[in-house]
Order: C-alpha cells, then sequence, then structure tokens
C-alpha cells in the first residue's frame, strides 16, 4: 500500500520506459531537457514492405510547447 517512486537520470527519459511504470502504479521522474526531440513509437511493420524497418515515428512536439505554467 506505499507509492513507488523511481527517480532516474535523462537515461531514464525513454516514453515506453514511463508508460509502462505508470500501467504497474509507479511513479517516474527523470531530467529531460525543454528542447528534446520526442518521437511517437514506430509504427507496426506491415507484411510485404521492403527496406529497413522504421526505428522512430511522428515528430511529437518538444516540452517547451506544450509546458503548462
Amino acid at each position: 500500500e506505499r507509492d513507488i517512486v523511481l527517480i532516474g537520470d535523462n537515461g531514464f527519459a525513454a516514453l515506453e520506459l514511463l508508460a509502462a511504470l505508470t500501467r504497474h502504479r509507479i511513479t517516474g521522474i527523470t531530467r529531460l531537457r525543454l528542447d528534446a526531440a520526442l518521437y511517437a513509437p514506430a509504427p507496426p511493420r506491415l507484411p510485404g514492405t521492403n527496406g529497413r524497418p522504421r526505428t522512430k515515428g511522428a515528430r511529437r512536439p518538444n516540452l517547451s510547447e506544450v509546458l503548462i505554467v
């Protein structure tokens, strides 16, 4: 019945990791620059496509653009 808070440096600032933590009711606190380039997860690879699979999805806005003051 305790709250779990994980504190890490910017190496732990992966959106997928933080989303997984919240699904398990764990709070993640990381340091992230306001001008960091954030991307959505890569879309699933469609069958029959050629070439190297994508590693990044669409670009998301910078934190400074969505900051609520």
